[in-house]
């Protein structure tokens, strides 16, 4: 059965009567595998752009009439951000999104033309078919890691919540990234090419994060509550990782440039490394600041379904869909120890200082002494399968599964709360402050107050522009 099939007979017989009364339609070509500079966008370049962006004229100090100088961009600096077509301005000039709209006169771009520089821009810009694309230009300052609450405020987003509206969907994904900063009242919760920003105690929502490559499969806070993480992509075609500024919704770095969706990362406390994994089995650690490959590592034998990185940033661990999960040297990247805890995949790895937890398909936890390599503590979490944990900064672990329950409990594995069950498997949960969100098979987030003995209180509005509600 091919799933991907839709009948269009009603549509064609509409178009058809339409087409009857003397009704035309633009032809909408489908966009190139490969977007390059000479093949496709200096064409459209000449035809729309370069009557006021050319060497003699060279408006606002911006020529589109070379590769090199459309790179330099204009006297105000870089007109794209190469690898991120939605933080670039050519690019959103073009679609009108912002000013100064172009072109200023005439006729404005169409959608296969806006199609082609966005995918041009996302490709990393190639100049030509043998071109690889321009280097990434990332933005990530360094931090300093420490175990401590950071000091002052709790970055929150800042007057960004209609940088971009909320995808209006005919149907939710499955809930498969879900994140609670570890200092501020703050969720993220993944959808459609975005990620959505929730206040942990009004659920209000903050801010819509576009994520154009795809689908968010996994999403990180960094230690400091600073930065987001989201890595995701299309799957079997390719993947990314993105960093966001917490407080202004502004894009600092993309990451990678997959065969296949990322479905695992993390950033180091130091802020200087992505690790990131999927069902090429290939671990790969990248420089935040340039975007360039440190080195990749050959050792599960199945998709790595989950990473993370100890609060020190002296390890990080990374699982896979056979069971295995090791333990490596951030810095070095060498293998530190393996873990045989689990016979089937293991679907979450969350780090304590001193600690690893494992949530895995088997429906049990581990908890792991990393230094000795031992485990401390194991017992069983849900009924059929965990699908997700997560340590808390005061040490809780949160965990859900195919229970559709979520859960949270202490190092000794002793239950402190089960929520209410949602309507579908559970598939991530986190506690952020007195709240605890999850999310199920049918993309459905709910908040389950502590203090109302695992009751829901709220359904976060993932999929509409309008906030209320839903006891």
């Amino acid at each position: 059965m091919n799933r991907g099939y839709t009948s269009h007979r009603p549509l064609t017989a509409l178009c058809i009567g339409l087409v009857s009364l003397g009704m035309t339609f633009p032809t909408i070509a489908a966009v190139p595998d490969k977007v390059t500079y000479d093949d496709h966008i200096l064409p459209l370049f000449q035809n729309a752009c370069l009557n006021c962006h050319n060497p003699d004229k060279k408006k606002a100090g911006l020529d589109l009439s070379t590769y090199p100088a459309t790179l330099a961009g204009s006297d105000n600096g870089k007109v794209m951000q190469v690898g991120d077509a939605a933080a670039s301005l050519l690019f959103k000039c073009v679609k009108g999104s912002e000013e100064p709209v172009m072109p200023p006169k005439g006729d404005r771009l169409n959608a296969n033309e806006l199609a082609l520089i966005e995918k041009w821009i996302a490709l990393r810009a190639p100049e030509s078919m043998a071109s690889k694309g321009a280097p990434v230009s990332n933005a990530v300052a360094s931090a300093a890691v420490s175990l401590e609450r950071p000091s002052g405020p709790p970055p929150m987003p800042q007057n960004y919540a209609q940088q971009e509206p909320l995808r209006s969907l005919t149907r939710t994904n499955a809930l498969v990234a879900l994140a609670a900063s570890p200092w501020a009242p703050l969720t993220a919760v993944g959808g459609q090419k975005q990620v959505m920003l929730f206040h942990s105690d009004t659920f209000e929502l903050l801010g819509v994060l576009p994520f154009p490559e795809g689908l968010p499969t996994t999403l990180r806070f960094s230690r400091n509550g600073q930065l987001l993480l989201a890595g995701g992509g299309l799957g079997g075609k390719s993947g990314k990782v993105a960093l966001w500024k917490v407080e202004t919704g502004e894009r600092i770095a993309t990451i990678g440039n997959e065969v296949d969706q990322v479905l695992a990362a993390d950033l180091s406390p130091n802020q200087t490394t992505v690790l990131l994994g999927g069902p090429t089995r290939i671990l790969k650690f990248y420089n935040t600041k340039d975007g360039k490959l440190i080195r990749s590592v050959k050792k599960h034998t199945d998709w790595v379904t989950a990473i993370s990185y100890s609060p020190d940033g002296a390890f990080v661990a990374s699982a896979d869909r056979a069971g295995g999960i090791t333990v490596w040297e951030a810095d070095s990247g060498a293998e530190a120890v393996t873990l045989p805890g689990h016979k089937t995949a293991v679907n979450g790895l969350s780090f304590l200082p001193g600690l690893l937890a494992s949530a895995g398909q088997d429906g049990t936890v581990v908890l792991w002494d990393v230094m000795e390599g031992k485990e401390r503590k194991k017992w069983a979490a849900h009924a059929g399968g965990c699908e997700s944990v997560d340590f808390t900064p005061d040490g809780r672990i949160v965990t859900c599964g195919r229970d559709k329950l979520a859960k949270v409990w202490d190092q000794n594995g002793k239950l402190i709360l089960t929520t209410q069950p949602l309507p579908e498997i559970a598939l991530r949960a986190v506690l952020s402050g007195d709240s605890l969100i999850a999310g199920d098979w049918t993309g459905l987030v709910k908040a389950f107050l502590m203090a109302d003995g695992g009751k829901p209180v709220f359904e976060l509005p993932t999929n509409t522009a309008s906030s209320q509600a839903k006891n």
